[in-house]
């Protein structure tokens, strides 16, 4: 599905860059100016005589001759067009092929040197090349960039310069491509890792059907001769007229569940993680990014926040639920709900996914767990399996989310995704050496010991819970989700 979200190309032909035409994006070459500034050669005998001075103006009327000769050759900027094409969906943190396309319709071959101003979140610096322009045959420019932030962006003009024949004169000019792209979350799951939960898939489906019950739920399972004290509204009247015979519907309990990804846009998803990259990441076929552990010296490829984290785990997780036949909803919020989808299955439901993900944005505020889950509350009535990605913020008093948490789980099973911070352990679990290192040792300390008996309330009240990192975020909601359905929890 990502790869399918490439945005259209966008083409614009090229124009003047200021107000004054022809006199604003022509300018001279130094070959030019080098050449007029030979003229001042004649300068030193021109001292002893007046030719001299005559030759040097000679020699300048000669190369202005020469400049003009050479302005004439240029063909105007309305001559070229630009194209801009992605090779690649945009997604966060991968490397994005983009290609420029330059044509023209003059008999000239034209050396053009190209800057894309591209928005910071694909490059912090304007891409740039040269192309040697054929007539009617467009020559084209492959980069790479590697996007820093989701969400919808605008990008820039494409600015370009091309000399004369004699190189001699120089014109400029930009053509402005109308072109907004949307930057996707990663979505980095390899192959091997779909074809493993494809196989576990199908294995709790297997299991499934082996226990299956008749007679309750809603799903249709097949058909039956009426039997004494069947319900009337299950009497299949059509098939009663074809048999003659009166016919009931047998019903099974329903295999597709919703599951509702609920994300914590607070200030606390606003946390950055270091990436860096190795072999898989700078691969197309296994893309995913490998998350900084503390023996690793290896250079850092970009930074992302918790939030953006959580949009790839969630983005994995929803195509691994409508894989298993369940439907997905989404929920992000902060103060206010950010974003809202009910839950659904199919290519239309996962791509309004991808959409919405993209949009969420970290808020400078704690979010409002209390109305989040009065929100969900309010949707979904039917028993659902709520998967709450969040952290706990460290305070003296229980967490709002292990409240709401609890609320929730009187009516729907609630799978608590809490992300922890493992320099936390390492700096409980580090030997002091000076007063202030006794101090931070004895503060993560109490931070762990505070979260352990917190979440231990939460389990002891049905809640789910789940601790992992950043890294392993992805992995640890995928693994809980198989295990809620292989033990058909719900």
């Amino acid at each position: 599905m990502i790869q399918t979200l490439i945005p259209a190309p966008a083409m614009a032909d090229a124009r003047s860059p200021g107000r004054l035409g022809v006199f604003s994006n022509t300018t001279l070459t130094a070959r030019s100016i080098l050449l007029f500034l030979a003229a001042l050669l004649c300068t030193i005998p021109g001292f002893f005589g007046l030719h001299w001075l005559a030759l040097m103006l000679v020699w300048d009327a000669l190369v202005l001759l020469l400049v003009l000769f050479d302005l004439s050759s240029l063909p105007p900027p309305h001559a070229l067009r630009i194209t801009r094409a992605f090779i690649d969906s945009p997604v966060l943190g991968r490397e994005t092929r983009i290609e420029l396309a330059v044509e023209h319709a003059t008999s000239s071959v034209l050396q053009v040197h190209l800057a894309d101003d591209l928005h910071p979140a694909l490059a912090q610096l304007p891409p740039s090349g040269s192309l040697t322009v054929f007539p009617r045959d467009p020559a084209r420019l492959l980069f790479t960039v590697t996007p820093n932030r989701r969400g919808d962006f605008p990008l820039g003009a494409v600015w370009l310069r091309w000399p004369g024949r004699m190189r001699l004169v120089e014109r400029r000019a930009l053509a402005q491509p109308e072109q907004k792209i949307r930057v996707y979350p990663a979505m980095d799951r390899s192959d091997d890792d779909t074809a493993l939960y494809l196989l576990r898939i199908r294995q709790i489906e297997l299991q499934r059907r082996r226990l299956r019950l008749t007679g309750t739920g809603r799903e249709f399972d097949h058909l039956r001769d009426y039997r004494a004290g069947d319900e009337m509204r299950n009497i299949s009247w059509p098939a009663t007229a074809r048999r003659a015979k009166v016919v009931t519907r047998e019903f099974t309990t329903e295999r597709s569940q919703q599951v509702w990804i609920v994300l914590d846009a607070g200030r606390l998803s606003g946390t950055v993680f270091e990436l860096r990259r190795n072999a898989s990441a700078t691969s197309r076929s296994s893309p995913a990014p490998t998350f900084r552990d503390a023996a690793s010296d290896e250079s850092f490829l970009l930074s992302l926040t918790q939030l953006d984290q959580a949009c790839g785990a969630g983005l994995a997780l929803a195509q691994t639920v409508m894989q298993a036949g369940d439907k997905a909803g989404l929920m992000v919020y902060g103060r206010a709900i950010q974003q809202q989808l009910l839950p659904a299955a199919g290519a239309p439901a996962l791509r309004m996914m991808i959409d919405s993900l993209s949009m969420a944005r970290v808020e400078g505020s704690e979010a409002d767990h209390l109305r989040a889950a009065a929100r969900l509350g309010q949707l979904q009535r039917r028993r659902s399996l709520v998967l709450w990605i969040t952290e706990m913020a460290d305070s003296a008093r229980r967490p709002d989310v292990a409240d709401a948490a609890v609320d929730l789980a009187r009516r729907h099973l609630v799978l608590l995704v809490v992300l922890n911070h493992p320099e936390i352990r390492a700096t409980a679990a580090r030997e002091p050496r000076t007063a202030v290192q006794m101090f931070e040792s004895a503060a993560a300390q109490e931070v762990i010991e505070r979260r352990h008996e917190i979440l231990a309330g939460l389990r002891s009240k049905g809640v789910l819970v789940v601790e992992t990192t950043p890294g392993a975020l992805r992995t640890d909601a995928i693994n809980e989700y198989l295990e809620v359905k292989a033990r058909g929890l719900l």
